[in-house]
């Protein structure tokens, strides 16, 4: 990107942050921005991923990130359907890495899609405890909900609400918040120009009433001892240091915990403790991150709405045959079924809350004239040793891209009756119905390969 494709009102300010290091900076944005794949271990390791395409360099700031030349390469891939990692900017990988999640935890993406920073956080929580992803757009939020299905994330409750409302239904309930706030967008001019035009159109101080607001409302849902981490992929302080100065200002109960710099993070001359991203420091795009610890210590929660589950859950026969093929230990009084789908809720039920939900927990799958059908959510759940004889294809297998664009296969002998988990190399696709030798295919339409 040209010095001249770049609103003054930017330059001026990058100039003024950077002093010395402007003309280096402006040299760098004329460059090709990079990509990242970061891999999902909740399903396998980065070092399968190292060996299986060869000389991926890492990114030194996170443990499971590496850096990739052509996306589509990494997409137009089996692996990419089975969940098995995300394409995500390099620094956009940090805000999760952070925030330090351990498994068992309550933890809020507050402003979650499209996904990147909630994956990680899920993938952390090992299926133990509770991820909210939450964002205002509902368009937005569906897309939101694909990549956490695709990941295999169950203990999950994604909802499209505006902060206020969360606030009022979870005081102090959560241990880690995640705002990853709307901004200007400024580190994304390079890879996105298009970010530029509403750039123009609203100006740099556009976004900070509504930061404020959603820190302020992270600040009352968080737990005595808990964490906020507060990212922007911009560079004007107003956004960063400045919103991080004004919060500490007006909550004493709040400190700022300290992010050490290194490996490609730079420390923030305007607040020690935060850290950001330079394009000519790091191979990477812009990015802000900054880590809030709440005082105290944790009371037991109390939640508006909060259900308690009781009494008899009576579960179709055809849902118990169905559950009975996987080898889990499921607990009949965690399973909801509303308006014919079956779902598999959190370990904390919050059905009665009057959110406006998308998914409640793990989508089992859906009841039909008495009969069951799985969902695709449920089969990228699953670990191929869960399922008694998955069906398991080569990566290479050209059955495996025919299944993935929804056409019918053939299996190599007719042993095998009724819903069988596909795999490939051992990793889940999704459900097939085999007769005979044929496989009726069983993918989810809008998730097909085109």
């Amino acid at each position: 990107m040209r010095k001249a494709d770049l609103p003054e009102s930017f330059l001026s300010d990058m100039q003024s942050l950077l002093g010395p290091e402007y003309e280096s900076f402006l040299a760098e944005t004329e460059k090709r921005p990079c990509s990242g794949l970061r891999v999902n271990t909740l399903k396998t390791t980065p070092a399968f991923i190292g060996d299986q395409y060869k000389k991926l360099e890492k990114v030194p700031w996170t443990a499971n990130g590496f850096y990739i030349e052509e996306e589509s390469a990494f997409t137009k891939n089996p692996y990419y359907y089975a969940g098995l990692y995300y394409i995500q900017e390099p620094s956009a990988m940090t805000p999760a890495s952070v925030l330090g999640t351990e498994p068992g935890e309550r933890i809020l993406d507050l402003c979650a899609a499209p996904g990147g920073k909630s994956t990680e956080i899920g993938a952390c929580l090992k299926g133990k405890g509770i991820l909210f992803s939450n964002d205002i757009s509902s368009s937005r939020a569906k897309a939101l909900l694909k990549n956490l299905e695709l990941w295999g994330i169950g203990n999950i409750y994604l909802t499209c609400e505006e902060s206020g409302k969360l606030r009022e239904v979870f005081p102090e309930y959560f241990d880690r918040i995640l705002v990853d706030a709307p901004c200007s967008g400024e580190g994304m001019f390079r890879k996105h120009p298009a970010v530029i035009k509403a750039y123009l159109e609203h100006g740099r101080d556009f976004y900070c009433p509504v930061q404020e607001k959603l820190l302020n409302d992270a600040a009352d849902m968080l737990k005595p001892g808990g964490t906020i981490v507060y990212s922007t992929c911009t560079y004007n302080r107003f956004e960063n240091e400045e919103q991080i100065k004004k919060f500490l200002a007006a909550h004493a109960d709040f400190r700022l915990d300290k992010i050490a710099p290194g490996n490609g993070m730079s420390g923030s001359d305007l607040l020690p403790g935060c850290i950001r991203f330079f394009p000519q420091r790091a191979k990477a795009e812009g990015h802000f991150a900054a880590r809030i610890k709440r005082c105290g210590t944790p009371e037991p929660y109390s939640v508006q709405g909060k259900s308690s589950r009781g009494g008899k859950n009576m579960i179709p026969q055809s849902v118990t045959d169905f559950l009975s093929l996987i080898n889990r230990n499921w607990d009949p009084s965690r399973i909801l079924i509303k308006d014919g789908y079956v779902s598999y809720l959190p370990e904390d039920d919050f059905t009665s809350a009057h959110l406006r939900t998308l998914r409640t927990g793990l989508l089992l799958g859906q009841l039909k004239n008495g009969r069951f059908r799985p969902s695709q959510a449920l089969a990228m759940n699953l670990k191929a040793e869960e399922w008694n004889d998955p069906l398991s294809l080569a990566r290479d297998d050209p059955n495996v891209i025919k299944y993935l664009k929804g056409e019918t296969t053939e299996a190599e002998t007719s042993s095998r009756e009724g819903i069988r988990l596909l795999c490939t190399d051992g990793f889940p696709l999704g459900f097939v119905k085999q007769e005979g030798t044929r496989l009726k295919n069983m993918y989810l339409p809008g998730w097909r390969w085109m």
